[in-house]
């Protein structure tokens, strides 16, 4: 977590029961509860609202603990970016992808527009965001700008941030781009190595690929990952030895005529480890499991990491397996 920042604070938000099944609201879903809460009458930070807050006069109580509203009665004694993360954490409504509660440097306070305020000189979210300018309405606002950002800019988001950031400092990189006249580019390799390694050489068993951190870590720099991903479960979970030995037999099947269950027998007799799904260092799964972080045509064709690469625009996710059998290249049923 970044100096600064708060922790996200686990409130009652999460709950909406109807029917007696729990209703899970995907990230990107505009905000937030479809149903009752259950919350205690005391509890200043519990709050009761079946809809988006954001305009809706009769929605007073999701920030407020009185209906008057006004600053002073503001959730979470007050605490702007707590009481926002209370719902805006990534699963019930959009992570903010600024950090808040941040002091920004002398340089850059010159550069903050007058129209975007700090809060005693600190970052909070209503320096971009005015979500109270609509809140004299009698019904659900309909914004032309959802996300309520304050001042000019707000048509075109990378505009808006461009009010404090300098564009040259924000060139894009893309670190799957990895092959300029056909030979890897050190600049990119060195984003998740500490090196540049051999890409004409067959992947040594229990080989250092000289990774900076965790797969995972280096990933999440760039990608954020929802919390309905398929496999967010299985992130660092360590196959069992049958399972390997299923997984290798499946690698060889498309070139070997024998049967399935005598290739498993095979590999698990050989303690073969899985190639084209590989696992972290440690054993462990990881985003690369699946996904093929490298450009195609970096690692020959008969590298069995090259499984799944694509070109720097990739289409399909830079998934090992496709045809929708990616599961069954680890499970059996």
């Amino acid at each position: 977590m970044n100096e600064g920042t708060s922790p996200l604070v686990e409130t009652r938000c999460v709950a909406s029961l109807r029917w007696g099944s729990l209703w899970v609201i995907p990230p990107g879903a505009a905000i937030l509860l479809l149903g009752p809460l259950w919350a205690g009458e005391n509890d200043p930070n519990s709050q009761e609202f079946g809809r988006n807050p954001h305009g809706d006069s009769a929605s007073c109580l999701s920030c407020h603990t009185s209906a008057e509203g006004g600053r002073d009665t503001l959730r979470f004694n007050g605490n702007i970016s707590q009481l926002c993360q209370s719902c805006h954490d990534g699963r019930l409504a959009t992570r903010e992808v600024h950090i808040v509660n941040l002091t920004p440097s002398p340089t850059m306070v010159q550069r903050i527009p007058a129209d975007l305020p700090l809060e005693g000189g600190v970052l909070t979210c209503l320096t971009c965001h005015d979500v109270a300018r609509d809140c004299s309405g009698k019904s659900p606002a309909q914004p032309s700008d959802p996300i309520f950002l304050r001042g000019a800019g707000k048509s075109d988001h990378l505009t808006f941030c461009f009010r404090c950031h300098v564009p040259e400092d924000y060139r894009p990189f893309n670190p799957h781009d990895q092959l300029e006249a056909g030979k890897p580019k050190p600049d990119a390799c060195a984003w998740c190595h500490a090196g540049v390694p051999q890409t004409d050489s067959q992947p040594a068993e229990a080989a250092s690929y000289e990774l900076r951190a965790a797969s995972a870590g280096l990933c999440r720099n760039c990608h954020a990952v929802a919390e309905v991903h398929p496999v967010v479960s299985h992130m660092g979970a360590v196959p069992s030895a049958e399972m390997k030995g299923y997984m290798s037999a499946r690698e060889v099947e498309p070139k070997m005529r024998l049967p399935l269950e005598r290739l498993v027998e095979y590999a698990r007799a050989a303690k073969r480890e899985p190639r084209s799904i590989p696992l972290e260092e440690d054993g462990r799964i990881t985003c690369h499991s699946c996904h093929n972080p490298h450009e195609k045509g970096l690692l020959p064709e008969e590298n069995p990491r090259s499984v799944g690469d694509e070109p720097k625009k990739a289409a399909n996710h830079r998934l090992r397996v496709r045809k929708g059998k990616l599961c069954t290249i680890c499970h059996q049923k």
